[in-house]
């Protein structure tokens, strides 16, 4: 019972105070992030990404939203696998960069998806093997390729951006066959019902983009949550 209240407080001690600086951190580095990684190759950046007197994201409510989530799921997690908590918090940071670029600016910085895929690494400690998180890869970056190819073959747009691409390959990567699977499922079923619903409410057109990777962040969140869970 002791040992256990010990515990408590150290992953407390620890995951709170590291919960806060992620949260707090994300509204800082998005707001100071350099404009071309934001902008497409070879587009100027507009003056709104260039003005750094702008905020790009509030720090309210913003600040206090992220710092609870990465709080509150670092103790989750750290209670069951401080080492698995650490990693799960830092990829939820990228991919909640990667959710806010895309969403704002249709975008998914390259430079964020490196630093995802190389979350494998500490991440293979919790897969199978090699293979399956090579399996996941193909599968992850296989399937979002043929969507992208379909889109301009049937409909003659783009209907998903390279971008997506590569990230559900470094996805695939940390996650592996399974995990893969179930986040493109979650997130094609997400995606679709936001689709449908802005649709019906006259909020968008049916030739608007959908930005793919808020949907994909919050489908690999659950995964993580569910994985770390059943630990």
């Amino acid at each position: 019972m002791v040992n256990n209240v010990i515990k408590m407080l150290i992953i407390t001690g620890v995951f709170l105070p590291l919960g806060i600086f992620l949260g707090c951190g994300a509204v800082y580095v998005f707001n100071r992030l350099p404009a071309r990684w934001l902008c497409d190759y070879g587009e100027e950046p507009a003056e709104e990404l260039l003005d750094m007197s702008i905020q790009r994201i509030k720090g309210f409510p913003n600040k206090l939203m992220f710092s609870f989530l990465f709080a509150t799921l670092g103790i989750f997690f750290g209670i069951k696998d401080y080492v698995y908590a650490a990693a799960t918090l830092l990829e939820l940071w990228l991919l909640l960069m990667i959710a806010i670029s895309d969403q704002k600016y249709m975008i998914i910085p390259d430079q964020f998806v490196i630093f995802l895929a190389l979350f494998a690494f500490p991440m293979s400690i919790y897969r199978e093997s090699v293979l399956d998180m090579l399996l996941g890869l193909c599968l992850g970056s296989g399937v979002m390729l043929a969507a992208a190819l379909a889109g301009r073959l049937i409909i003659k747009r783009e209907a998903l951006g390279f971008g997506d691409v590569k990230l559900m390959g470094a996805i695939g990567l940390t996650a592996g066959l399974g995990g893969t699977a179930f986040i493109l499922a979650a997130s094609s079923l997400m995606s679709c019902c936001a689709f449908a619903y802005k649709l019906a409410a006259k909020k968008m057109k049916k030739s608007d983009a959908l930005p793919l990777a808020p949907y994909i962040a919050v489908a690999a969140a659950i995964y993580m949550f569910i994985n770390g869970a059943m630990m």
